[in-house]
């Protein structure tokens, strides 16, 4: 009788944990910290999407998602390589003697270290014209505005050109950047190169 009463009890006991364990479930979490992995990145399956992923890793301050989108050597069998426009070569010539996909890797954390917590950059591409489109190359004519609230108080805050941006498709297919040659629109205008040499150094 008294093995009847304790199991019962044992029951109820068991049954009234697991409505109370069932109950948290409808409790709110507290919401994760953000992380660079929450970005939207989607796989560049077409070249347009590159611009999408650049302009989506500028708003989140992303560098792994913004690395994406140039070419690697190991998966798209060319290294990507970067042109300054004169102005910037001639002020930072020694930042771009050697400048890698592991530059704009640098650049950009270095970039978003002077970014106050809470901001964000905005990239536009003002126009984008196809020049040329194959099955695994492609070449693009873009006009860029990259603004970044950075607290670099000798620096200007936007960013303004040209550039002409040669992509193929890696072993993926996924289209990444192998080349990247920066125009000025004006010899007075601070442009993408002027960026990537200060915060590349």
């Amino acid at each position: 009788m008294r093995f009847r009463a304790n199991a019962r009890l044992l029951a109820f006991g068991f049954l009234l944990a697991l409505t109370q364990a069932a109950c948290n479930i409808f409790e709110t979490r507290d919401p994760e910290p953000p992380s660079q992995s929450s970005s939207i990145f989607v796989p560049a399956t077409e070249p347009s999407l590159v611009f999408s992923n650049m302009t989506n890793a500028f708003r989140d301050l992303n560098s792994v998602n913004y690395l994406k989108s140039f070419a690697d050597s190991s998966s798209a069998g060319r290294s990507f390589s970067f042109e300054p426009t004169q102005q910037a070569k001639i002020k930072y010539g020694g930042v771009f003697l050697t400048w890698s996909r592991q530059s704009e890797q640098q650049y950009f954390e270095n970039l978003r270290s002077k970014i106050p917590s809470g901001s964000a950059a905005t990239l536009s591409f003002e126009s984008l014209t196809v020049q040329s489109l194959q099955s695994d190359s492609a070449q693009y004519e873009a006009t860029y505005r990259l603004t970044v609230p950075h607290t670099v108080a000798t620096l200007a805050t936007e960013a303004r050109g040209k550039a002409q941006l040669l992509l193929i498709a890696d072993r993926s297919r996924n289209w990444v950047i192998w080349r990247w040659i920066d125009l000025t629109t004006s010899t007075n205008t601070f442009s993408w190169s002027d960026l990537k040499g200060a915060f590349g150094q």
